[in-house]
C-alpha cells in the first residue's frame, strides 16, 4: 500500500523549526529507560550475583544511565558501587530491548582489573543486602526480571561470563 499522503507531510516536518520536530518525535515515540548488567565469573566459573533490599531474590548487578554516561561507564560504576569490585568491560554488550516496561537493558561481560580479586566482592550499598557466586547450573532463587534475563542468555548460548584473565596488564 502506498502512502503518498507521507511525502508531503514528511517535507512540512523537514522545513519545521528544530524544536518543533524534537516535540513531535518526543511526542510520537515511547520514553525508554537504559539500564545496564554486569555478567562476571570467578575463577571457578561460577556468576555473581546480588540480593537487593527492594526486590524478593537475587539478581545480576547493575543500574540505570546516569545523565550523560556513557553505558560502559555505568556498568563499571554500578559494580563498584554495588559490590565493591574494580571490573573493566570484556566485550561489546548484549542489547535488548522490552516493549513494557519501555526499557533498553544492556548485558555486559565484566573481568576483575588488574590488583582486584573476585573474592574481594561485597555489598557496598545499601541497596545490597548480600552478594554471591553461583554455579551457573545451580542458581539460586533468582527475581522475576534476573530469572528472565537468565533465560534469555541460556536460550542464546550467552551465559559465559568472561573468566578472570591471567594477562597482568588486565
Amino acid at each position: 500500500m502506498k502512502r503518498r499522503w507521507l511525502v508531503p507531510v514528511l517535507r512540512l516536518f523537514g522545513v519545521a523549526p528544530m524544536r518543533l520536530r524534537h516535540s513531535i518525535i518526543g511526542w510520537s515515540s515511547p520514553p525508554f529507560r537504559v539500564g545496564t548488567v554486569g555478567l562476571i565469573a570467578d575463577e571457578a566459573g561460577r556468576v555473581l550475583l546480588v540480593r537487593h533490599s527492594y526486590r524478593p531474590g537475587w539478581g545480576f548487578p547493575g543500574g540505570m544511565l546516569g545523565w550523560r554516561e556513557r553505558p560502559a561507564d555505568t556498568v563499571v560504576r554500578e559494580m563498584r558501587e554495588e559490590c565493591g569490585l574494580a571490573v573493566r568491560t570484556a566485550d561489546s554488550p548484549l542489547a535488548l530491548v522490552a516493549r513494557d516496561p519501555r526499557r533498553v537493558l544492556l548485558v555486559y561481560r565484566l573481568e576483575v582489573c588488574r590488583n582486584a580479586e573476585a573474592g574481594q566482592a561485597r555489598p557496598s550499598s545499601p541497596e545490597i543486602l548480600e552478594v554471591g557466586w553461583f554455579d551457573p547450573a545451580d542458581m539460586p532463587p533468582l527475581s522475576r526480571p534476573a530469572a528472565r534475563l537468565l533465560g534469555i542468555l541460556r536460550e542464546r548460548g550467552l551465559m559465559t561470563p568472561a573468566v578472570p584473565s591471567s594477562d597482568p596488564g588486565v
